[in-house]
């Protein structure tokens, strides 16, 4: 089946990188157009450089039901980009264009004339509003205009104020298989639903290995630490979801912040949290719990340099210029752990990294970590961590998106 692309284009350079793309062995049935009568199932791909092109966007749309439309906007118009939501168009382009991008929202656009899905997203696929929260989390958006007019589009009116970092295991990675479900889509239906059941609505915009969870926090809840009906409902959904499904979850929560704009440092902070060491809960941490104490800070740094080098708390106190008794005191109640804890949680932590990432041995990470014997290491492990590292090496990562050109950590 061929199918024709008409390219309502006034940039040259675009409309040539366009052309060029389309001519691509991947799309060996394509006709390509360039003005002339618009027929049904035509791939319109349109220009956006003003209000007045949205609106001729409509009466396009309204006049050929069957033509599908991929907007092209330009950089001074993405603040319109909500548009396409009320359009409920398929895809959306931004210029510059990249080849990757392209190609991805064009095979999606392809399989909706071929009834062919592509995977492209969790759950229910792209979502502009997906799109957008992503954009404001990795801080695309910078102006206040922009941010103030995309919120007044959006179907939502929750604007929220806190976001979380998720990142998820399979234990047993057949069953998401044997059982067809999809372990990205019930994680999120899970947690969603827990947020639900106390009124608070949430939004999740999936990332490749993790996924962000927008909050918003109520107003007389200081730092989300304290925030207790918030902290049980994500205990809920990280209960349920280990029983019903075998998903283990791992949630880092950021900072709450006064406006929109500002989303994307609690994103950061989130990430933060999510890889630092727990002071109570490793299944969840908080960005508000990492120790602020100056010299507790730079202890941990120097802990972080110094791990696999069998250092006394004495050694780091001095280092600090504190009394081994004060500082042990400090150190507690800043990080929740006692020294020589601390130091075994930051060894967890490296070996964690080295079971995912590396072929090394049990044994050769025990040694590499300083860890007295295997076995001491692989009990230390169970007892932190929940598992063994040979159980926790055959857990699968859930991947939230299946976009390859994002990537996390």
């Amino acid at each position: 089946m061929s199918y024709r692309v008409q390219l309502v284009v006034q940039d040259n350079q675009e409309k040539t990188k366009i052309e060029t793309w389309l001519a691509h062995p991947s799309f060996p049935n394509l006709i390509i157009q360039n003005g002339g009568a618009i027929l049904p199932n035509d791939i319109m791909i349109v220009e956006i450089t003003s209000l007045f092109d949205w609106v001729k966007v409509r009466r396009m749309m309204k006049q050929y039901p069957d033509i599908i439309v991929i907007p092209l906007l330009d950089q001074s118009m993405t603040k319109t980009s909500p548009i396409a939501i009320e359009l409920q168009l398929p895809s959306l382009l931004i210029k510059p264009l990249k080849s990757r991008s392209f190609y991805r929202n064009f095979e999606k656009t392809i399989s909706l004339l071929t009834e062919m899905p592509v995977i492209e997203e969790t759950v229910e696929g792209e979502s502009y509003r997906d799109m957008f929260w992503r954009r404001v989390l990795k801080g695309d958006i910078t102006s206040e205009v922009e941010m103030s007019q995309s919120l007044s589009l959006m179907p939502s009116a929750m604007v929220p104020n806190l976001v979380c970092c998720i990142q998820g295991f399979l234990i047993s990675p057949e069953r998401e298989k044997s059982e067809r479900w999809e372990a990205s889509s019930v994680v999120q239906k899970a947690i969603l639903k827990a947020f639900s059941t106390i009124g608070h609505e949430a939004y999740f915009v999936p990332f490749h290995k993790n996924a962000a969870l927008l909050l918003k926090s109520p107003s007389d809840v200081a730092t989300p630490s304290f925030w207790a009906e918030g902290q049980r409902v994500m205990f809920s959904a990280i209960e349920t979801l280990k029983e019903e499904y075998g998903v283990q979850l791992y949630i880092g929560v950021g900072s709450i912040c006064r406006e929109a704009m500002q989303l994307k440092d609690s994103y950061e902070n989130a990430k933060i949290a999510r890889m630092a060491v727990a002071k109570h809960e490793l299944w969840l941490r908080y960005f508000d719990e990492i120790p602020t104490n100056v010299s507790v800070q730079k202890s941990i740094d120097y802990i972080r340099s110094h791990y696999t080098e069998n250092i006394s708390m004495n050694e780091v106190a001095a280092k600090v210029n504190f009394s081994p008794t004060y500082f042990s005191r400090l150190f507690k109640k800043e990080t929740g752990h006692s020294f020589v804890s601390y130091v075994t949680l930051v060894k967890l932590q490296r070996s964690i990294w080295l079971l995912r990432r590396t072929n090394q041995t049990i044994e050769q990470i025990a040694m590499d970590l300083s860890f007295n014997t295997p076995n001491y290491f692989s009990t230390t492990f169970k007892k932190e961590i929940g598992w063994s590292p040979s159980q926790y090496r055959a857990m699968k990562e859930i991947l939230f998106s299946h976009s390859w050109v994002e990537d996390d950590f």
